[in-house]
């Protein structure tokens, strides 16, 4: 405590500093001016600099961008080669959530080798709770016959980034490994549904007026019938064999090959197993076919083979994968090869 004398003036209030807890001031009582220590943490701008702290600390919070979570699920881990698999992409985020596909929802590479398409007609939107949403949408993926390579083996199915509230997202890459068997071996092939008789005619109940001359007419008609039927010259009809290289003989001069081509190309497989084997390949599907192929022996040897080329007739039918007019020709050669194949090793019938 210092003292000063009456009348004059004490010194100005001044800062001090030294340490945790030194900063002192200097207060007028009354007659002497006495200095007090401040408590630690609560000098001249302490509270200032706390409360600045805490609004940098929830700035920085509010600046974090909200998690956003992306998944594959249900993706198999078998597909065969002539089948398909379902998958649904994923994406949770904070409401309110706008998802963007791409125009080409594969990579590059995945594109080579798979073909993708919605399963179901939109997407799903559903609340999670907690200011979240959760994105998502069921696709149904078919593998493709290499160009090079092994057809059976694991495949990579990419994906390319996708636009979540503005910013790109990466799905994660999925593996799936294609099987050489065609069709699911565990589906038996059903057995085949005779037609049918049709119901009987309705019974007239109002007798006929002139009986006789319906009988004397119907009998004139089966003669003439049988008459015309003798006298006509049965055509000898054509071997499976040849009927089917002359048709595909007929499909490799056509101008530009497309859709149509790739179809009857499957119609005379088909008509020449049924008509060679005995399979009833035009009723059957594909996994049914070839199942019955393989039990009956003979052509059992090179289903694998023609479920290659009926399942590439197939995926231009239903899933609209065209090949282009070369790709058409080697399918339709790919077929003669095919045909003399079996040939060679069942030998004529």
């Amino acid at each position: 405590m210092s003292a000063t004398r009456r009348g004059t003036h004490p010194p100005a209030p001044s800062l001090q500093g030294g340490g945790e807890g030194a900063f002192t001031f200097r207060r007028r009582n009354r007659r002497a001016e006495v200095l007090l220590p401040l408590p630690a943490g609560r000098g001249p701008g302490g509270g200032f600099l706390a409360a600045l702290a805490v609004l940098l600390s929830l700035s920085a919070a509010r600046a974090q961008p909200p998690e956003v979570r992306a998944a594959v699920e249900g993706a198999p881990k078998q597909v065969a080669l002539s089948g398909s698999a379902r998958l649904t992409l994923v994406v949770e985020g904070p409401t309110p959530l706008r998802v963007e596909l791409p125009k080409q929802l594969l990579t590059a590479d995945a594109n080579a080798i798979w073909g993708i398409r919605p399963d179901r007609d939109e997407a799903k939107v559903v609340p999670l709770g907690g200011g979240r949403e959760r994105w998502s949408r069921t696709y149904r993926l078919t593998p493709f016959p290499p160009v090079e390579g092994p057809a059976a083996g694991k495949r990579a199915v990419g994906f390319s980034p996708v636009t979540v509230n503005g910013q790109p997202v990466t799905l994660p890459t999925v593996e799936i490994e294609v099987t050489s068997a065609v069709g699911s071996a565990a589906v038996p092939p059903h057995g085949i549904v005779g037609v049918e008789d049709p119901p009987p005619p309705p019974v007239d109940t109002q007798p006929s007026s002139l009986p006789w001359f319906a009988a004397v007419v119907g009998a004139a008609v089966l003669v003439l019938v049988a008459v015309a039927a003798l006298r006509k010259p049965r055509a000898k009809p054509v071997p499976p064999y040849e009927e089917a290289v002359a048709t595909l003989t007929s499909l490799l001069a056509a101008g530009s090959p497309g859709a149509a081509e790739v179809e009857q190309v499957a119609a005379v497989l088909r008509t020449y197993v049924e008509r060679t084997f005995g399979i009833p390949a035009t009723r059957l599907t594909t996994a049914e076919l070839l199942a019955a192929a393989r039990q009956g022996g003979r052509a059992g040897e090179q289903a694998d083979a023609l479920g290659l080329l009926l399942d590439a007739c197939d995926r231009a039918k239903f899933a609209g994968d065209v090949p282009d007019a070369d790709g058409c020709r080697r399918l339709v050669r790919a077929a003669l090869d095919w045909l003399d194949d079996l040939r060679r090793a069942a030998g004529p019938r």
